[in-house]
């Protein structure tokens, strides 16, 4: 999964293969310090769907061929990219088919990650990166077929796991016409708080929710309309606060706008905006269920915990 030459910095690369989009992340090791050299996303859709149990076919094309691309585009910085697949692939029946059609484009195997070992890398990745290695530690992963949930304390995870609601799998459940009424929106909070207070886990982790750190598209997304950025600086938004009102604020401007008016939102990816509502809400049922005011943004979560480990095991061979 690494090269290095003549000296040169050791790099290694993570295809994350998530329902909503395909992330790449690059990073090389000098001395004792990691740098990003390429991040990068592009917008799949493989969850959208899933609702019938399979995959999309002209989805799976679609998605193989974006990680053929980017598995070139890694080899060309020096890296041969460890791929890993998260909740669509662990819910589909065909996903069997998806990895094989990956295998043959590529000559890599894709990995599915179970939601506990999904969450566990994302409280890695979230804590280590923002230095937040005391006390109590919650995490929440919102992405487009699921959100994880971490809890632990110090540099040491107690409890992780996985609920089955997310951004693409809401829009398309609630959220398919252009425009949210307020009935659609009452019945997508209800759905996602069932869920949420139906995880036993939850409970004990609100308990000692007193550090909550968020991370995902969705949330970062937010982060950079709250901060009304006309370019998306990921560096900007990392260790961004959160509050109730500020999710309270946007669930209300996503749910009285079009999505055309969503697209000129400042601060939100065009490409987010049809299922940045449902995002939004999931946010804000969390928010609601751990009772908590305010929680940190991420933009560190499982392909940099994953990759922090990778690091690590290099160290010890």
């Amino acid at each position: 999964m690494t090269r290095k030459k003549n000296g040169r910095a050791l790099t290694k690369a993570v295809i994350d293969i998530g329902s909503n989009s395909v992330k790449l992340r690059i990073v090389s090791k000098k001395g004792n310090r990691l740098y990003t050299v390429l991040d990068t996303t592009e917008v799949v859709r493989l969850g959208k769907g899933l609702g019938s149990g399979a995959l999309d076919d002209k989805i799976m094309r679609r998605g193989a061929e974006v990680i053929w691309r980017l598995t070139r585009l890694a080899g060309e910085k020096g890296a041969i990219p460890r791929l890993v697949g998260t909740m669509a692939l662990r819910m589909a029946g065909n996903a069997d088919e998806f990895t094989r059609m990956v295998l043959e484009r590529t000559g890599i195997s894709v990995e599915i990650l179970s939601g506990k070992e999904e969450a566990r890398l994302a409280w890695l990745g979230a804590t280590m990166a923002l230095g937040a290695t005391g006390g109590d530690i919650t995490v929440f992963d919102t992405g487009g077929g699921s959100t994880e949930f971490a809890f632990g304390k110090g540099t040491q995870i107690e409890e992780s796991f996985s609920v089955p609601v997310g951004a693409v799998c809401m829009t398309e459940k609630f959220f398919s016409a252009d425009s949210a009424c307020p009935e659609s929106l009452r019945s997508a909070k209800e759905y996602v708080r069932d869920i949420l207070t139906s995880a036993g886990e939850l409970g004990r982790v609100r308990e000692k929710a007193s550090c909550v750190i968020g991370l995902g598209g969705g949330v970062a997304a937010m982060a950079s309309v709250k901060l009304a950025l006309t370019v998306f600086l990921p560096e900007v938004i990392n260790g961004t606060f959160l509050t109730k009102s500020d999710i309270d604020a946007q669930v209300s401007l996503y749910a009285s706008s079009s999505l055309a008016e969503r697209k000129k939102i400042t601060g939100l990816p065009p490409k987010r905006a049809d299922i940045i509502l449902a995002s939004a809400c999931i946010v804000q049922c969390i928010q609601e269920v751990l009772e908590i005011d305010v929680f940190k943004v991420s933009i560190n979560g499982l392909r940099h915990g994953l990759l922090l480990e990778m690091f690590k095991d290099r160290a010890m061979e």
